[in-house]
């Protein structure tokens, strides 16, 4: 969920590099009018601005948990999520803080104490002093620290009632289902049935730009149901090529670890984008697995009702928020 402590937004992409060592590169961001409005809930006006502080405030408390833990791509794709679904979660997160208030909720200081104590424990090792010192380094104040855990514990509170214990129970056929669904994750990864398809970047009688296109070629003929062996006999230049580029079983010794990384990670069926190879550039194909083993649904059945236990609370808990959304007056302008 969104908190709001105001702040310039920079400073969330700034506190990336400050909390966790990342630094994120792109394109500036166009100029947005920051008192622009976004919604209207309850007569209570969200604009631009509060939206992009909200997201700044989440960015930053997130860093600070997971510093270390995560690698930039990881990183990245979290904060994007956060901007995602800026204005939708700050809805929530002001229908549901109502919510709290309309019951008489209150967070006592106890509460708050424990919640600021719990994270120092877990994400710095009860490291006081080194929490302080990232905290500065975001800009909040341990005051503002305390509301949004005061917020977090508010909000928590009323999720976790509406999603409930008395969830549907998971019947076989429910359990059946999400096992064929699942089954594939937990399963060993096998040796990949490698073809393989070698296109030089040059050779004596044809220049970089003429084997660009060649690669092009191979590559349109591939996404268009083209036939990867016999389109490895007529343009590859290895030693695979007489065998319609068949390598056979592929061990983890056979090729170098860049290409042995993709062939193992790659679907069966699947054809790899072009990989750059130095001279050459190498597109692979995985024909099949050997040695590869599914867990049985025994083995899987605490993960299966974990997982759809989960998903049923989440349904209901989002019932929960379109029926707060229902009955509040809350209006949305597309701009």
């Amino acid at each position: 969920m969104m908190t709001l402590i105001p702040s310039p937004r920079r400073a969330a992409l700034t506190s990336l590099s400050l909390l966790a060592g990342f630094a994120l590169t792109g394109a500036a961001a166009a100029p947005v009018e920051l008192n622009r409005m976004k919604a209207v809930v309850n007569g209570e006006p969200i604009t631009q601005t509060m939206v992009d502080q909200a997201v700044q405030t989440q960015v930053q408390v997130w860093l600070m948990g997971n510093k270390g833990m995560v690698s930039r791509t990881e990183a990245e794709r979290e904060i994007r999520r956060m901007e995602e679904r800026a204005l939708d979660d700050l809805i929530d997160r002001t229908l549901i803080l109502s919510e709290f208030k309309k019951l008489g909720g209150a967070i006592k200081d106890q509460y708050v104490d424990e919640s600021v104590n719990r994270f120092i424990t877990e994400r710095f090792k009860g490291d006081k002093e080194k929490f302080m010192a990232e905290l500065k380094k975001t800009g909040m104040t341990i005051a503002q620290f305390r509301e949004v855990q005061r917020d977090q514990i508010a909000i928590q509170a009323l999720r976790s009632q509406h999603s409930g214990d008395d969830a549907i129970p998971n019947t076989p056929w429910e359990k059946k289902a999400k096992y064929d669904e699942i089954k594939g994750e937990f399963a060993s990864e096998g040796q990949p049935k490698l073809l393989i398809m070698s296109i030089p970047k040059q050779t004596e009688s044809s220049s970089h730009e003429a084997q660009k296109k060649v690669l092009e070629t191979v590559m349109s003929k591939l996404k268009n149901g083209g036939d990867f062996g016999t389109l490895a006999k007529e343009y590859s230049g290895d030693s695979f090529a007489s065998k319609g580029g068949s390598v056979g079983v592929l061990g983890k010794d056979t090729l170098n670890e860049g290409l042995t990384r993709v062939a193992y990670g790659l679907p069966t069926g699947q054809v790899s984008e072009p990989l750059d190879d130095g001279p050459t550039w190498r597109i692979l194909k995985v024909e099949g697995r050997v040695g590869q083993k599914t867990p049985g649904y025994e083995e899987l059945e605490e993960e299966i009702d974990r997982r759809l236990t989960g998903e049923k609370r989440q349904k209901k808990l989002e019932g929960w928020l379109k029926k707060l959304r229902r009955d509040a007056n809350v209006r949305i302008y597309d701009n």
